[in-house]
Parts: structure tokens; sequence; C-alpha cells
């Protein structure tokens, strides 16, 4: 009966070293990404981004309007630093008129997903982009 117990505690030991090994990403090796976001479009509108590689994510308003970055299913995706947190709420940054905001964020998952500014009209405007996480 012993054996066989050790036998599992070794299996479960061997399964839980992998996510024991993994370690906060390095914030301080984030390449930065800036995202403009002007009278209803992202520039850039396609962001290619590499998976287990730390961003600083740049949201920058660049006229008078209130706009956001709706993307839940990339923040879903990834790791955002603990002291940015607070900046994302429920996968949406929001970005005042002329105002900047930054995001440390990792993506862990490969895939594509669509991002869009969820205020009233602003992507049936145009305001809409993917990002691909390689």
């Amino acid at each position: 009966m012993r054996l066989p117990l050790l036998a599992l505690a070794a299996a479960l030991t061997a399964f839980a070293l992998p996510a024991a090994a993994q370690t906060a990403p390095d914030w301080s090796k984030a390449e930065t990404v800036t995202v403009s976001m002007s009278s209803y479009a992202f520039t850039p509108a396609m962001l290619t981004l590499k998976a287990n590689q730390p961003y600083k994510l740049v949201f920058t308003s660049t006229v008078t309007k209130d706009h956001d970055f709706a993307a839940p299913e990339l923040f879903d995706a990834g790791t955002i630093a603990p002291e940015d947190m607070s900046k994302v709420s429920k996968g949406v940054v929001e970005v005042d008129d002329g105002g900047t905001v930054a995001v440390r964020f990792m993506p862990t998952k490969p895939g594509t997903y669509n991002f869009i500014c969820d205020h009233f009209m602003h992507s049936m405007l145009g305001m809409k982009g993917t990002a691909v996480v390689q």
C-alpha cells in the first residue's frame, strides 16, 4: 500500500513542477506597443504579439473624445501586471479624451483576438481591430 502512495505522490509532484517553475514576467523587458485612438480608428488596427513576451501596451486618445480598448478575450488569454490590473475592467481599458493609459500585459495563449471601442456606435463606424498572438 505504501509503494502506490509514493508513486502517486511522485507523479503529482512531476505534474506540479512545470507550474511551480513558471516565474512572473520580467516587466522590465516589456516591449512597448502604442495603439493610437482617433476618430473611429485604431492605429495600428492589427497587432502581432508573441506568446510569453511581456508588452507595455500604451493606449493614447489623439482626439477630444473618450475611447476604450475592449478586448476581454485577449486579456483573458494572458497576464496583466498586478499594478495595472485596476486599469482593465472586464477586459476594457478606458482612455479619456487626449489621455494615455499604459498596461503591462503578457499574452500566453496563441490565437486571434478581436478588439473594439465599445462606446456608442464607435465600432460600427470602423473602430475595431485584431490582435494575433503567435
